[in-house]
């Protein structure tokens, strides 16, 4: 792991987190490449990718794709024990939860860093957002752009037992900049853990212990920030409840492209494809990794399908 502790605050790198596991390594590759072509800045890139499974073939191909001088690559590997008995599903893996127990993974210099999802494209300057004051919030984030507010949250429906207003704005967990330094003194990553473990029967996922943890104690970021794919419905244009200079921004001048919609823009289904229309920019810097040239084709989705059918039958017998 690369050393930082001579470093004078000032002087620190921009942190940036992202995780992955194996079927991610491309796009995590994807993400960060995009970052890296949007970095004007004089400071260093400190990346740690939590590794949930990459294989080293996807290793060598993420480092190769993400040579600079301006970034120092970490990898961490967490014990996934430390997860057992959480809500996991076919979009939700394990990896989800690595980014809650990120105090105990950063050396202990840094007191604020940037999470990334592996499905983004980074069209602004991170060093910008790195450079908006944290102030006394836990977290910096964006207002979810179909959960609105908490009561809308199906696995937070027992907002009123933990003092929530039921208009207490939902964040989307795939940006955060984090308060490392008082995760650190009051333990949150546990505390959200705990929570999600203690109301199973709601089922509640890493954003929804996110939010019910750090209920009003989030800073709202620009949306410009994470742009989330229901900008682009007419329903969301007619009743969005951005001013008007805000929601054009967001429209034309995003800073994070965020495919939260199945499929995504490198995986398409048997059936359908990725209907977002900014799907090119992301093989526009795919093309600018090892990966170059791959594109999803109708034999892989077969392929997909026929393994998927193959371990379903062998799971009965």
């Amino acid at each position: 792991m690369p050393k930082f502790k001579s470093l004078a605050s000032d002087q620190q790198p921009v942190v940036l987190v992202c995780a992955a596991d194996n079927n991610y390594a491309m796009p995590l590759a994807v993400t960060v490449r995009s970052v890296l072509a949007n970095f004007n800045s004089d400071r260093q890139l400190a990346l740690f990718i939590l590794d949930g499974g990459i294989s080293k073939t996807n290793k060598r191909k993420i480092t190769k794709s993400l040579e600079s001088k301006q970034v120092n690559i970490s990898w961490v590997k967490l014990d996934d024990a430390l997860f057992a008995d959480l809500t996991l599903g076919r979009h939700l893996t394990i990896t989800a939860y690595y980014r809650l127990l990120l105090p105990q993974v950063l050396p202990p210099e840094f007191t604020k860093a940037i999470y990334l999802d592996s499905d983004m494209v980074v069209t602004g300057n991170l060093a910008e957002l790195w450079n908006i004051d944290i102030g006394d919030n836990y977290v910096l984030a964006v207002q979810d752009d179909v959960l609105l507010n908490i009561s809308m949250c199906e696995s937070l429906q027992n907002y009123q037992e933990l003092g929530i207003a039921p208009d207490a704005k939902y964040f989307n967990s795939g940006l955060l900049v984090i308060n490392i330094a008082k995760w650190r003194t009051e333990n949150i990553g546990q505390k959200i853990l705990d929570y999600i473990r203690d109301n199973q029967q709601y089922r509640p996922n890493d954003q929804d212990g996110l939010n019910a943890i750090l209920a009003t104690k989030w800073g709202e970021l620009h949306p410009k920030w994470n742009q989330m794919p229901r900008v682009y419905d007419e329903s969301f244009r007619k009743n969005n409840l951005f001013p008007e200079n805000v929601y054009q921004e967001l429209l034309h001048h995003p800073c994070i492209i965020h495919f939260t919609n199945t499929p995504k823009p490198w995986y398409a289904g048997l059936r359908s494809e990725c209907q977002h229309p900014k799907k090119d920019l992301f093989f526009q810097y795919l093309d600018m990794t090892a990966w170059k040239g791959w594109r999803d084709t109708m034999w892989r989705r077969l392929s997909r399908k026929f393994l998927k059918l193959a371990l379903v039958s062998n799971s009965k017998l």
